[in-house]
Order: C-alpha cells, then sequence, then structure tokens
C-alpha cells in the first residue's frame, strides 16, 4: 500500500504541473474544444429528452421500456469501457515510457500493474461520463427525479468504471502473456471473424433475461433489452440500486453497491495478482518481439510482390512502408480495428433490430443516418492516422526531399492509399447496410456516391493540412493531432460532412413523406450532385495544392 500511495503522490504532483504545459496551448483549440463539447452536450440531451418523450407516448410498454433502458444503457457503456480499456491498457502498460524504469525499481510488480489500471481507468472513463451526463439530466428531467439521483449516480458509477477496467487490463495481461506470437495479418483476420460472429450471434440477437410475458413483449420490440436486465451483470446491479436508494429503499440500494464494490475490490487483488505473475513475462515478450518486427519476411515479400503488379517501383516503396508501420503497431491496429468494426456489429445487427420491417420514411432516414454515422468513424480516423503521417515521418525526412521520387510524388501515393482505404472500408460497410435495411438500389447508389466523395474530401484535407501543418519535432501522433492543424483539420472536416450529406438526406426525406414532387426530387438530386462534387473538389484538391507547395518550398 505504501507504493501505491508513492504512485499516487506522483501522479498529483503532474496533474498539479500540467498547468505550465496549458499556457503553450493554442487558445483558439480551448475555444473550439470548449464549444464543440457544449454543442453536443446539449445536443444529447434534447435527443434523449425527446426519446424519453416519445417512449411515454407508446402508453403502458413505453413506460417498461424506459424502466428497462437504464440498465440497457449502462450494460452498452460497460461494453464501450472494456472495449476502450483493451486499447489503453496496452499502451499503458507495454508502450509507456516508464514501464522500463518500473521493471528495474523494489517496487512489486503487482503493486505497479494496480496502478497501471487506476491510470487506464481515468483514462478510459472520460467519455463515459462525457455520455452519461447528459442521458443522466434527460432522464431525470422526464421522470421528474430528486437531486440524489445525480449523486448517486456518481457514486454508483466509480467502482463500475473500475470494474470494467479491471476485466479490460486482465484480458490484454492473459492474452499478451500467453497467447501465440502471430503474424498481423493472422491478428487481423482473427479479430474481423470474432466481430463478425459477435455482431451476428451477439447480445442483441437474444440471451438471458426473464421470462414474463412483459419481458416476452419488451424483447419482441426492443432486442437484447431483456439481456441487459439479467441480475449477475455488473450494470443491472448500477441501475437498480440507484433507483432502490433514490425511491428510499435503502437496503435494497446500500447492498447493491456493497456487491459492486466488492466486485471491484475483487478485481483489483486479481489484477495484483497477475501483475506479480505474468506483467514482466509480458512485457518482456512484447518488447522482444517489437525488435523483430510484427510482420515477417514472408509477409513482407508476399505483400511487396502484391503492391509490384499494381504500383510502380518508388510508389510501391512508399506504400509498402506506410502499410508496415501500420502493421508494426498493435496498438494502432486495434484502434483501426474498433473505429470500423463496432459499426460493422451494428450494421449486421440492423435486422435483429427489426429496422428492415420499418416504413420505407424510416428506413431511408435511418440509412442517410448510417452514412453520417460512417462518415463521421472515417473523419475521426484520418485525423487519427492520415494527419500525422507527413510529421511523423520525423528527422529523416530530408530524405524523402532529397530523393528523385519528389515531395509532389509522395503526397500523392500517400493520398492514394488513403483513399483507396477509404473507398474499400466505406463501401464494403454501405452495403451490409443496405442488405440489412433492404433499401431501394437509388438510395444504395446515392449513399455510395456520398461516401466515395467524402473519402476523397476527408483523406484530401487530412494529408494536405497535414503536409502545411507539418512538426518534424514531435513523434506522439496525439500531440501532432492535438495542436492547432489538427483541431483546424477535424473542424473543417465536420463543416464538409454535414455539406455535403443533409442535402441529399433533406431532399429524399421530403419525397419519401410526399412534400414534393417526383420532378422536383430527380431536380434537388441533380442540383445536391452538382454542391458534392464541387464542394469536394474544393476540399481534396486546394489542401493537397497548398500542402504540396509547402513540401517543396522546404528546403532540404
Amino acid at each position: 500500500m505504501s507504493d501505491l500511495l508513492i504512485f499516487f503522490k506522483k501522479d498529483f504532483r503532474s496533474f498539479f504541473n500540467l498547468r505550465y504545459e496549458a499556457r503553450h496551448q493554442s487558445l483558439f483549440k480551448a475555444i473550439v474544444v470548449g464549444v464543440f463539447a457544449a454543442g453536443i452536450l446539449s445536443g444529447l440531451f434534447v435527443l434523449f429528452l425527446d426519446a424519453f418523450r416519445f417512449l411515454s407516448t407508446l402508453g403502458g410498454i413505453g413506460i417498461m421500456i424506459i424502466q428497462h433502458l437504464f440498465g440497457f444503457f449502462f450494460f452498452g457503456l460497460g461494453m464501450m469501457l472494456i472495449l476502450s480499456n483493451i486499447i489503453t491498457a496496452y499502451a499503458l502498460y507495454f508502450r509507456s515510457s516508464d514501464v522500463p524504469f518500473l521493471m528495474v525499481q523494489p517496487v512489486s510488480r503487482g503493486t505497479a500493474a494496480v496502478h497501471k489500471l487506476i491510470e487506464s481507468a481515468l483514462l478510459s472513463s472520460w467519455a463515459f461520463f462525457f455520455i452519461m451526463l447528459p442521458f443522466m439530466a434527460a432522464f431525470a428531467w422526464h421522470q421528474q427525479l430528486p437531486l440524489s439521483f445525480a449523486f448517486w449516480t456518481v457514486i454508483f458509477s466509480i467502482p463500475f468504471v473500475g470494474l470494467c477496467s479491471g476485466i479490460g487490463v486482465i484480458l490484454v495481461l492473459v492474452t499478451v502473456r500467453f497467447l501465440p506470437r502471430l503474424r498481423g495479418w493472422a491478428w487481423l483476420v482473427l479479430v474481423a471473424i470474432a466481430m463478425a460472429v459477435f455482431g451476428y450471434y451477439g447480445p442483441l440477437a437474444g440471451g438471458p433475461g426473464q421470462t414474463d410475458d412483459g419481458s416476452f413483449l419488451l424483447a419482441g420490440l426492443v432486442p437484447g433489452i431483456t439481456f441487459t436486465s439479467f441480475p449477475l451483470w455488473p450494470s443491472w446491479w448500477v441501475s437498480e440500486g440507484i433507483m432502490a436508494l433514490v425511491r428510499e429503499r435503502w437496503g435494497r440500494g446500500l447492498l447493491l453497491f456493497c456487491v459492486l464494490l466488492a466486485n471491484f475490490l475483487l478485481m483489483a487483488v486479481v489484477v495484483e495478482y497477475i501483475g506479480d505473475r505474468f506483467f514482466y513475462r509480458a512485457w518482456e515478450k512484447v518488447v522482444s518481439s517489437g525488435r523483430r518486427g510484427n510482420i515477417s519476411r514472408a509477409d513482407s515479400s508476399g505483400l511487396a510482390s502484391l503492391l509490384a503488379l499494381i504500383l510502380p517501383p518508388e510508389c510501391r516503396a512508399i506504400v509498402l512502408k506506410d502499410i508496415r508501420t501500420f502493421l508494426r503497431d498493435p496498438v494502432q491496429v486495434i484502434q483501426g480495428l474498433l473505429f470500423f468494426g463496432l459499426l460493422a456489429i451494428y450494421f449486421f445487427n440492423l435486422r435483429n433490430l427489426h429496422y428492415n420491417l420499418l416504413t420505407p420514411v424510416w428506413r431511408n432516414l435511418i440509412s442517410f443516418l448510417n452514412v453520417f454515422s460512417l462518415s463521421t468513424i472515417m473523419c475521426s480516423f484520418c485525423s487519427r492516422f492520415i494527419f500525422p503521417q507527413i510529421s511523423l515521418e520525423g528527422h529523416a525526412f530530408w530524405v524523402i526531399g532529397l530523393s528523385p521520387t519528389g515531395m509532389s510524388r509522395v503526397l500523392k501515393y500517400k493520398f492514394v492509399l488513403a483513399v483507396s482505404t477509404m473507398l474499400m472500408i466505406s463501401g464494403t460497410l454501405l452495403v451490409v447496410s443496405a442488405l440489412m435495411l433492404e433499401v431501394d438500389n437509388f438510395v444504395l447508389l446515392i449513399n455510395i456516391i456520398v461516401a466515395a466523395a467524402v473519402s476523397f474530401g476527408l483523406c484530401g484535407l487530412a494529408l494536405g493540412l497535414g503536409a502545411i501543418f507539418m512538426d518534424l519535432k514531435q513523434s506522439n501522433p496525439v500531440a501532432i493531432i492535438s495542436g492547432f492543424g489538427g483541431t483546424f483539420n477535424l473542424v473543417l472536416s465536420l463543416i464538409y460532412i454535414m455539406a455535403v450529406i443533409v442535402p441529399f438526406g433533406f431532399i429524399s426525406h421530403e419525397y419519401i413523406i410526399g412534400n414534393i414532387s417526383r420532378s422536383l426530387f430527380l431536380a434537388g438530386i441533380v442540383f445536391a450532385g452538382v454542391w458534392l462534387a464541387l464542394i469536394t473538389v474544393l476540399a481534396t484538391f486546394l489542401p493537397m495544392i497548398a500542402g504540396r507547395r509547402s513540401l517543396v518550398a522546404r528546403e532540404y
């Protein structure tokens, strides 16, 4: 315990010293983040409140759904917390710069593992509370709950976050320690298969739950809602405990809180035990495998042979280098899979949610919402992985600048690789979405055209602005995208997405509900298509041209 207190003292001093770094942060970044955060929180509150009011209009069945929705919400956030902690824990336990220092200090590795667990929980919980706040506020407003509801929600959320974080940490430590070293493509295939199986046969397809008539009816209307009401889930302890304490059923509420707290403390003990047994061996395994690389010579030669069929030699070298760099970092691979894997799970579950049985109005609306969801994830992917590509070349960038290839070709080849990846992913996911929703071929065609245009626009913005705001002194991609250039790119990308999707969605919706004629609908589609082409050309080529000029003008 004394060692853990020393860790906490160090963390407190580090947190206190952040005020010095905050002085050097961009004011524009702080304003943009604050405005967007306030806007998202307000929008989510209005959306959740409107959803609760809609459910109330359904009568008794709506009230039953609202009662179960609380546990359903915490179950979903718990699953997201586990996935988020898997990524965060891998980086903290095996990629953090302080781990080699800790391995040679007179500190129990189990204590270090528990400290990393708390650190992972803190880093992963900000999104949990960011989504939870508007939902809880809307739920309390609609149900007219007292202020004690907010207090008990926070109290229950702390051990719940720690419990979910512990599950993610244990999965990472055990997996890294005992799973065999597989090639990069093998991991991709295994994770993709696991996500596909989970998406089709996962919780939304059924599971344990209550078997009374009301629960059977709810299962038909909202698949998965009775699964999340299983009494052994921690999310059920949270939802039932909070509501029990709000209704002044102190014995039941405190009992459920003690059960949740006891499981969290047990999880910490398990993490300490696994840390003592496996932390060093797992870390040693990661370090030794990192020195050899995660891609064998056979993989590299096979990939090079495939690229040789379609790319010229100078382009092939640059593209092969970027692919190898991505695949050799497990954190980036997992993040990339989660970016689109969770969305794929949702698309595969559209029929389990019975969205294909809705009216054409709702299916059309959901299809465009899916395009918007895919576009925002592509925006996040481009900001995280594509924007810092030029800067991550580092101090050896002068080698590329002096090479016969030239900076213009380098930028063009990186753009071709990024766009090809985005087109392949977006096209596949949209076809899955259309097949599950059973939308018309015309709507599918519009969605694919919009997604293809978004792929070009987002990649052009990310690469062009990444070249303009290049920072070769930084080796951390998070630090690169958190600067002025990364914030500016994110803002422009979100504005571009709204500008290209809203016209098509609005015109299609007005036509399906009968507010405009077919001739006016076709004219509106043509106008929206011209607008799409114009703004996509501007978003793609203007940043790329400015980025190329910025790179060429530099001295090498």
